[in-house]
């Protein structure tokens, strides 16, 4: 009995010997993988920094969200705008901003402090947009095709830094689409009772609300603005009237009088898909005397009339129907 209780007492000190270094050693594992876990976390690299853009595929006049994220708290960064229009010139804007403490920029909340604007201003890198170092003179951006989007690519920079310069070291990169066509706008080309133009029609049926688009004395014919009220539920014809290869005579005068901007309005008016008591006109720069012709002198009675950018005199004599003499003065 004596020998069988010394037996056991001596087993269970063996077992103590075992297993007290054995629990010490699992306790200094967990301290070690503790320590070990944490030294890697710390001397681990963050995330390779991150720039979004959302939505990347919107109309012209939609606000986008850019965001930058995983860089170091307070550090100076450049935001790029690069683009190139459809005669291959090189657009390009840019915004410096410092990181707020969790490594982030966000151009809906944060400050520009330097660049093509400064302050707060979501679309800032889009309105600022102009032409790059060394570009032709007398560019203007004008969308020719609205049935493509503009291209432009944002750039996050090192440092607060301009984009012309070769050694900047680019951080991250997304690509995003302007349009001015929304899916399901129809675009329709006139060439009806003497008129020239484009008509843009919004998805659905209708009716629609409409508008007869007239732009200055630049020439051609302009879509874009017409392409964007349709993409907002606006059907609208952008007309020719001067400088266009399908109008009579020469390009470089007025050969069209009131009896053509009064059948363009007619042709809108009396389309199926059109509110014939909901038609309006807007004229840019020479289309606004124009606009105000057609609305005090022919009785073609608009519903509204928009004007931006006219001419303070003007001399013209709409009524002549072999086309406008006279001068302008803006």
């Amino acid at each position: 009995m004596f020998r069988a209780r010394v037996i056991d007492i001596t087993v269970q000190q063996l077992l103590l010997r075992k297993v007290v270094p054995c629990v010490s050693l699992c306790r200094n594992l967990r301290f070690w993988h503790q320590t070990v876990g944490g030294v890697r976390w710390m001397s681990s690299s963050r995330p390779a920094p991150l720039l979004t853009a959302m939505p990347v595929r919107a109309l012209i006049d939609d606000q986008i969200s850019i965001k930058a994220r995983f860089l170091s708290p307070h550090m100076p960064v450049t935001v790029c705008a690069e683009m190139h229009c459809e005669d291959g010139d090189q657009w390009e804007s840019f915004a410096h901003f410092n990181t707020k403490a969790d490594g982030t920029v966000n151009l809906t909340r944060d400050h520009s402090v330097g660049g093509t604007y400064l302050g707060c201003e979501p679309m800032g890198l889009f309105w600022s947009l102009q032409p790059a170092p060394g570009a032709r003179e007398g560019l203007r951006l004008r969308k020719k095709n609205v049935e493509t989007p503009y291209v432009v690519h944002l750039c996050l920079l090192e440092g607060h830094v301009s984009p012309s310069k070769s050694q900047n070291t680019k951080l991250a990169s997304v690509t995003t689409e302007r349009w001015y066509m929304a899916p399901g706008v129809q675009r329709v080309e006139i060439q009806q009772n003497g008129v020239v133009g484009t008509l843009f029609l919004p998805p659905g049926p209708g009716p629609f609300p409409a508008m007869l688009d007239l732009w200055g004395m630049g020439g051609g014919l302009m879509e874009y603005r017409s392409a964007l009220m349709a993409s907002r539920g606006y059907a609208s014809l952008s007309l020719a009237y001067f400088g266009h290869k399908d109008l009579p005579g020469p390009q470089s005068h007025v050969n069209v009088g009131e009896p053509y901007f009064k059948a363009a309005f007619q042709l809108l008016r009396d389309h199926p898909q059109v509110c014939a008591d909901r038609v309006g006109i807007i004229g840019l720069s020479f289309g606004v005397y124009i606009t105000l012709q057609l609305a005090t002198r022919i009785g073609v009675k608009p519903s509204c009339l928009i004007c931006i950018n006219g001419p303070m005199v003007s001399s013209f004599n709409l009524s002549r129907e072999d086309g406008l003499t006279g001068s302008v003065e803006g």
